[in-house]
Order: structure tokens, then sequence, then C-alpha cells
């Protein structure tokens, strides 16, 4: 016999050998297989299916032994053609891995063969659970709820893990499913550690029992909480589950000694103008709930959101009102940004987009006292001619951290140099400031002052034009980094889609001189940078790298154009740069004509 044909045979016995031990990996034991020797071990990877390398990986870490491409081979498996995620750790793809196998059983889909190999799924569904923070419970026709509910070791398990639960629920879902729906929210909520709710569904029952189950409502509010009609409609849910204790599929069980846990933030997916209808109804008795996330495809009619600030200043006048963040997407009139404060001045966050602006139907409050807010969002994508609503809001926010705002287009000849003075005059405790798709090309000495006056930390200028309006692009960028490194605070910098193309370089004095910046992010996004740019920003940063090993993002420049020499300047940058690079194909864009302008 040869040598090669006794190594084939070693190697096809040991291909036996491995498939046994995972056939038989129940009977052997975890810490009998632990004791093969360290190659072996690694030869047997391969042939493990998911529960058997989630049981197995500490004590094979220990070993010095990593279980990460195994967990990447399932991922790929599982996703198929679609896109794929990078994946900073093991524990990372591993979870991602488990969620989508629990997802998968749950939801009646099939697995992949490859995955499937001596897999028991009630292990599998127990094994996943450990993993999974983030619940998304749906209901489909051939849907496995049945796997989970009842006094199953995979609901307690869940109980200990679910911190933030998704719930796409159907109205027309009755029955014994129905039954199992309310158990296992019931479960999490109440018995469990889930803070956090998003809800996608219309049924006005089901969001009453979610704000009852979250401890935010008393139950002789969601007692009283169904209208007749409701009553009198046919396969209503009202009729079907009103009543307590809860009925389990093919069993009775009273739940008795809950321990009273309370929800910390609701989120209205898709929301219709019913739901919200429903929403202010019940809004005025979440006193326990903090933070509220309204979200719907089309603004809401001005009369409903007049009606929901009605309801939050009803909510506002309970000492014991909890709420401090609320979210709403989206509204029509701007003069709602301030309706809203007024209605609930204890607000510490509030995020807002506007969409298909209006004429304003009331005029902006008067009301000129200090308000607590420290975070706050406006989104629009609208021309205006002033930003008075806005303005107004930020002269009563000296307390204000974190500004983000977004698509506000001033008509020429308005400009954006009253809102940043009023940053720099009213918000001086700013630490986060992040514009996008603003005009600020006039608005150079106003960025200057805000610089010298608030201690950021992070600072985002995405579509800006920045440099828009300079005849010296070079000297107008200088001057903007100079200022930059003179905010030693600053960790974070986004100058993306600022046309910044052959001037890049300019960005690497920001770690010049004797007092260089302390940046640890910085964002060169969609500037147009060709290979050669980006070689001569690399060549001026390595005389003087960053003090801090700086995550770099590059992506959506001319990289393509020519890939040599931008590797060759991708390999200049690795040594203090974490870098975020991709191969976007620009020719389909009017790129050189735009990165000479």
């Amino acid at each position: 016999m040869s040598i090669l044909d006794t190594e084939n045979q070693i190697t096809t016995l040991n291909g036996i050998c491995f498939r046994a031990v995972s056939e038989h990996f129940k009977v052997l034991g975890t810490t009998a297989v632990l004791h093969l020797p360290r190659e072996l071990l690694k030869g047997l990877l391969p042939h493990l299916n998911v529960c058997q390398l989630d049981e197995l990986q500490p004590g094979l870490n220990l070993k010095g032994i990593s279980t990460a491409s195994e967990w990447l081979k399932v991922y790929r498996q599982l996703q198929g053609r679609a896109s794929l995620k990078t994946f900073d750790t093991e524990q990372d793809v591993k979870q991602e891995v488990m969620w989508r196998m629990f997802a998968m059983v749950i939801n009646g889909q099939g697995l992949p063969l490859s995955v499937r190999k001596h897999l028991n799924t009630p292990d599998l569904l127990l094994a996943a659970a450990k993993t999974i923070n983030h619940f998304k419970l749906s209901f489909r026709r051939n849907s496995r709820i049945d796997l989970i509910a009842g006094q199953t070791p995979v609901l307690r398990v869940l109980e200990e893990t679910v911190t933030t639960l998704s719930l796409w629920i159907a109205k027309s879902v009755l029955g014994e499913k129905r039954k199992l729906q309310m158990y296992i929210i019931h479960h999490l909520m109440q018995h469990g550690v889930t803070k956090h709710v998003i809800l996608h569904t219309n049924d006005h029952y089901i969001l009453s029992k979610v704000l009852y189950e979250g401890g935010c409502l008393s139950k002789l509010y969601r007692e009283n909480t169904w209208n007749d009609d409701d009553d009198d409609e046919e396969g209503s849910p009202a009729k079907h589950l009103k009543l307590y204790p809860y009925v389990l599929y093919g069993n009775v069980h009273t739940c008795t000694g809950c321990p009273n846990r309370v929800i910390e933030h609701l989120e209205l997916e898709d929301c219709s103008l019913r739901s919200l209808r429903n929403l202010t109804k019940i809004l005025p008795s979440c006193s326990r709930l903090t933070a509220l996330t309204v979200r719907s495809k089309y603004p809401f009619q001005f009369s409903d959101v007049l009606d929901f600030t009605k309801a939050l200043k009803q909510l506002f006048q309970h000492s014991d009102a909890s709420l401090s963040r609320l979210s709403i997407y989206s509204l029509s009139y701007p003069s709602l940004l301030s309706l809203l404060l007024h209605a609930y001045p204890r607000l510490m966050e509030l995020n807002v987009e506007f969409d298909n602006v209006f004429v304003e139907k009331l005029p902006l409050a008067k009301d000129t006292s200090e308000l607590p807010l420290e975070h706050l969002s406006v989104k629009m994508n609208q021309q205006l001619t002033d930003l008075v609503f806005l303005l107004s809001v930020l002269r009563r926010c000296p307390h204000l951290v974190t500004l983000h705002v977004k698509g506000m287009r001033l008509l020429t000849p308005y400009s954006q140099k009253e809102l940043l003075t009023t940053l720099s005059e009213s918000n001086g405790r700013l630490t986060s400031l992040d514009l996008m798709d603003l005009n600020l090309s006039d608005c150079f000495h106003q960025i200057l002052t805000l610089l010298r006056v608030c201690k950021l930390e992070e600072l985002h200028l995405h579509d800006c034009r920045l440099l828009e309006r300079h005849s010296n692009k070079q000297q107008v960028l200088w001057l903007l980094v100079e200022a930059l490194k003179a905010v030693p605070s600053l960790r974070k910098l986004t100058l993306s889609q600022n046309r910044l193309a052959c001037n890049v370089h300019v960005v690497a004095e920001l770690f010049s001189g004797p007092m260089p910046s302390s940046l640890e992010y910085l964002d060169l996004r969609l500037n147009f940078i060709q290979p050669d740019d980006l070689l001569h920003f690399a060549e001026a940063l390595t005389p003087h790298p960053p003090p801090h090993r700086l995550t770099l993002n590059l992506t959506y420049n001319m990289g393509v154009r020519d890939k040599d020499r931008w590797n060759a300047a991708l390999d200049k940058l690795r040594p203090f740069c974490q870098l975020v690079s991709d191969d976007w194909d620009s020719s389909n864009m009017m790129a050189d004509h735009i990165s000479n302008m």
C-alpha cells in the first residue's frame, strides 16, 4: 500500500470517527469530548451541529480553539445569496446564527439540510434562547409558537434573556393561537426582563393589553377600555380574551403572584390613524411609561396630533408621570414642535420628523420658560423661509447636550447663520452636534465661533456644502482643521459628502503640531476622493500619525478608478488606522465633474 493510500485511509477513518462522535454526542458527554487531543478537536468542528458547538465552545476557547469559522459557515448557509454582515467577535456571529435559527423554527420555516444534522428541535430552541435578547414574535399560518408556550424550559430561559420584544399580531388571529400569544406576552413582560416593546399591529386590544401587561395601565382602566361597538362585533378579540386567568394551550393555569414589572419603552410601528386615536385615549393613564415612539408612513392629521398633545398634557398633570422620551414620525406642521414641549415640559428627549409641511394652522407658542430638554432631533425634507419654529425652542433649552438637524433647506437668500449663532448663544453645553443636508457654505465664521464656545465630543457635518462658495477651498479647509484641533474634547468627526476630493490631504493636519487632535473616529465617505488624493492624504498623515488608533471611514469614494494605487494608500494608513473601505463603483456618477467643482 502506498503512503498516499495510507493517508487517504486515515483521513477516511478520522471522518467516520468524527461523524460518530457528532451522532452520539449526548452519550459521550462534553467532558469526554473535550479530553480529545487538540488537533482532533479542531478536525471535529466541521462535523458538529450548532447545539454541540454551543456546548463545547467555552471549553474549546480555554484550549485556544476558536469556533468562529464554523459559526460563519452556518451563517452563510442560512443567509444564502443575500448580502453578508461582518462580525467583530466569535460571540457576535454565534448570536446571529442562533437568533436566525430560532426565528426560522418558530415561524414554521424549514432549516437548510446542511445545518440540520443530528439536530433536535427542543435542544436547538433551548440553546438559542440563551443567546437572544431581542425576540420577534410573529404569527403566520404555520408558526410553531406552541413550542415555547406553556410550562417549557424555553419560555423560562426567554424570561431571563429577552429585553426587547417585537410583536407582529393580526386582529384576525383568534382562538388557540391568540391565547398562546397572550400567555407568551404576559410571561415575557410580567415574569421576564423585557423593558422595550415594539408593536406592529392596528389591533387596539393588543395595544391596551401590552400597556396593561407592561405595568403602564391600571387593571381598572383596562377593564373599561372596551367600547360597546367592539363587544358587539362578531369574533372580536375583546370577546375572546377579556378574562383572567389565562387559558393555555391544552391546559388551564391561573397566573398568580406576578412581579408587576414595568416596561420602559413602547414603540408603535406603522401606526395607523385609528391606532393613534386609541393611544390618545389611553395615554393619560400611562403614568409609568418612560419612553414612547410613534411611527407612521404618512403624516398624521393635524386635528389628531392636536388631540394627542392634549392627552400628553393630561398625562403631565399626573404627579407620578414618568415619560421622559418622546419620538413622533411624521408630522406636517412645524409649530407642533413647541406645542409638544408645551404640553409636556418635563421631556428630556424629543425626536420629530416632518413631511409635506403645510401652512401653519396655529401661531407659535409664546412660552419662553426654560426647558430641561437634553436631546433633540428634528428631521425634515422641505424648503423653508425661516427656522423660527426651531430657534424658539433652542433658546429655551440651555441644558441641551445633543442636537440632530436634518434636511431643513432654506430658500435663497435665507441662511443657516441664525441657527449656528443661536447654538453658540443658547446651547453652550452641546457635546454632540449632527447637521445633515444643510447648506452651511456661507456660515464659515459661525462654525468657527461654535467650535470655540461648545465643548463638542462629536461633530457630524454630512452634506453641508462646506467648501461650495469658496474659491480657495484648501485655505478654508485648513482654517476649519485648525479650529477643530483647538477642541480637545472632540472624539468623533464626520465630514462626509462635502466634496473634499483633492483637498482631503489638509484633513491630515488635524494630527500635526504640538497640540494634535485626539480624534478616534473620522468619516470621509462620499467625498469623491481619488486614489492619488488618498495617497497624498496618507503621505501627509505618516509623519505625524494620530495619537490614538483612528477608525477611518472611506466608503463610497473613487477607489475603483485605480485599485492598485488605492490599495497602496490603504497599506500606508493601516499601521495607525482601522479602515472602513469598499469597492464602490462610481461609473454611473458624474464624479469627475463634481469633484472638480
